[in-house]
């Protein structure tokens, strides 16, 4: 399954520069009031990326790019590319202890972030940091350097979980990056009419695609502010409001975003929407065709083949029962193959192995991996290597493949790819902990985390879970920290004395089956307007207040940490912590907003809980929504006419 090489023209600099220069006045990214026009996004990339060569960026280098997502963000990392460097996006949401790790293990020439966060870094040896101000600056623009480099040079840096504690590092070249572009732009064509959002966070790679794919086509990108992708009224908004004909997201956002609107809302001005990162089941598929025009594929691929490598075109048929992957994209080539290396018979599962032009140069600083993980096989694949996805497949008669799962301990959560073994090797790090295991259950967007910890001996393990779990928010991404800790004696053995997983994951689903009684240890900060606890104020429109079961003098808080946690099955919840991280998916944000309507008789938002996902931030937010009914009510009450 192999097409064409590409051409001689494989660097993304000097593609993208031919573009500006051919329509140097078509928008090319929108954010807030702020468009900025093919012309001006040159001026503002060559600056930067003249600050990095004077601070000694060239070719091979690493640049870490350190900002929200933001018009700064997008001129920062393309600006290390036209340095000739190549970019490594950090989340900047991120702990910082991750955060300083995953920069040690880059080794990054230089740094590039906003002068409110420069101070994280403030004295640390072995690079530069650059900030956006010390380019912005108009002075005359710079001319474009020559690009002599080749194509191979690296150009994007991706970092993703790994098994040994140790996040892993693929370097995509130049040529991979255009593949997959020219690829995506060959059946999903866009140009200068169209717009894409950029919304996907910098530790997914999807993001790749909305940024330079929009900018190498001529489209405009339209930019989402910071800490509002899982906002679906937002992004609702922005579909509407900029007239975005493309559109990616991850399968759990795909649900929660038809879940949480009005069902009668439809999507017909979008064109065409790309999903994947997580299974899309055909339930979802034809929930989306019955509300929308625009045509939906499924993409795969691991960063390890950047960005994606198959591609599914997902039918409007009303009796779908599978979703598939589909077949291989231009310039790829995939291989289904048994335990020993050989191709499997037709129809028969096997891992996937994936070759051509999108493959990743290797890991940085991990030579034993990569050559663990893209192997050479002379005898499928004579001028190639090939990657081991770890991923198992079937093909179906018309060379479809269908995803059947993992061979390793390889997870997704929301779309971002996991290895079990990094959250185990941090939580044994924790104080107190001898032994620690991960499991996943369920699927799809229900997909969770859960640990089990074993305490050392003499340690107490009654408040272990709890300092787990301080601990690796401290360390870990909140998509990294599990949805449950439990400490247990031992953990469950096989008979050869190696860790039962089955058993417990086992152990996992039977828990997770199990309600559980909710205590409430959040502080009361607030009792309920007495107008809202007596049931007359910010009623849900429809709303018998008879019903209202809040008992005047209740706090706020105490209500909605009792909703929560009866929704998530929890015994607890802080004031802190995230409603998604504890297991919060699109079905429960509608159950708590809908008990919580019914328990305050407030009509509250759905996308209040998505925007203030904590206790603490949507409490402050429902009370100043109260607050706004209630001086509306009295200004009604005031307003109206003495009984004659």
């Amino acid at each position: 399954m192999t097409t064409a090489p590409l051409d001689s023209r494989h660097r993304i600099d000097a593609l993208l520069l031919e573009r500006w220069d051919r329509d140097p006045a078509l928008p090319a990214l929108m954010s807030g009031d702020t468009v900025l026009t093919m012309g001006e996004l040159k001026e503002r990339v060559l600056r930067a990326a003249a600050a990095l060569r004077a601070r000694g960026v060239g070719s091979g280098d690493r640049v870490v790019v350190y900002h929200e997502r933001s018009v700064d963000f997008v001129v920062a990392m393309l600006g290390v590319v036209f340095a000739g460097a190549a970019h490594a996006a950090i989340d900047v949401n991120d702990p910082l202890r991750r955060t300083l790790r995953t920069i040690d293990d880059c080794a990054p020439r230089a740094l590039m972030t906003s002068p409110a966060l420069r101070s994280r870094f403030s004295g640390m040896p072995g690079f530069v940091v650059v900030t956006d101000e010390e380019y912005a600056v108009r002075r005359p623009t710079p001319p474009a350097p020559p690009v002599t480099a080749s194509g191979e040079d690296p150009a994007v840096v991706i970092y993703t979980s790994g098994s040994t504690g140790r996040p892993k590092a693929s370097l995509i070249s130049h040529r991979a990056l255009v593949s997959r572009l020219m690829a995506l732009q060959s059946t999903h064509r866009m140009d200068e009419h169209d717009r894409m959002i950029h919304h996907t966070v910098c530790s997914f790679d999807m993001y790749l695609c909305e940024l330079y794919w929009p900018l190498l086509a001529g489209a405009a990108v339209v930019i989402a502010a910071p800490g509002r992708q899982r906002d679906a009224d937002y992004l609702a908004a922005l579909i509407r409001d900029h007239r975005i004909t493309t559109f990616y997201c991850v399968v759990s956002l795909l649900e929660l975003f038809l879940l949480t609107r009005d069902p009668a809302e439809r999507y017909d001005g979008i064109r065409q929407v790309l999903t994947g990162g997580e299974s899309l089941s055909p339930e979802l598929v034809k929930r989306f065709h019955a509300r929308s025009t625009a045509s939906l594929t499924n993409l795969y691929g691991p960063s390890e083949c950047t960005i994606y490598c198959t591609a599914w075109v997902c039918p409007r048929d009303p009796d779908l029962d599978t979703v598939l992957i589909g077949t291989a994209i231009q310039d790829t080539e995939l291989w289904i193959l048994d335990e020993a290396g050989a191709p499997v018979a037709d129809g028969e599962p096997g891992e996937l192995h994936i070759g051509g032009a999108g493959l990743a140069l290797g890991y940085l600083h991990r030579p034993e991996l990569t050559a663990e993980r893209f192997i050479t096989s002379p005898a499928l694949s004579p001028d190639s290597r090939l990657y081991r996805s770890g991923d198992l497949v079937r093909a179906r008669p018309d060379g479809a493949l269908e995803f059947l799962g993992r061979v390793d301990r390889q997870v997704k959560i929301r779309g971002i790819r996991i290895e079990l073994g990094e959250i185990e090797a941090t939580a044994v790090r924790c104080a107190g902990v001898r032994q620690a295991a991960v499991v996943a259950h369920g699927s799809g967007y229900e997909k969770r985390l859960a640990a089990y910890v074993v305490a050392e001996e003499g340690a107490e393990s009654l408040g272990l879970p709890s300092a787990v779990r301080e601990a690796l928010r401290t360390w870990l991404p909140r998509y990294m920290v599990p949805t449950a800790i439990e400490a247990v004696d031992s953990l469950p053995l096989t008979a050869n004395g190696k860790l039962d997983r089955l058993l417990l994951e086992d152990w996992t689903a039977k828990r997770a089956a199990v309600p559980v009684p909710a205590t409430v240890p959040v502080p009361a900060t607030g009792p309920v307007p007495a107008a809202v606890a007596h049931g007359t104020v910010g009623a849900a429109a429809g709303a018998d207040v008879s019903t209202v079961t809040v008992v005047a003098g209740a706090s706020v808080e105490t209500v909605v940490a009792e909703v929560w946690c009866e929704a998530l099955g929890t015994a607890g919840i802080g004031p802190d912590d995230d409603f998604f991280d504890l297991g919060g998916d699109s079905f429960k944000v509608v159950q708590v907003v809908e008990s919580l309507r019914h328990r305050l008789g407030a009509d509250i938002p759905l996308a209040a809980l998505l925007h203030e996902p904590t206790v603490a931030g949507f409490v402050a937010d429902l009370r100043r929504l109260m607050d706004m009914d209630t001086d509306m009510a009295t200004h009604t009450d005031t307003d109206q006419e003495p009984a004659s």
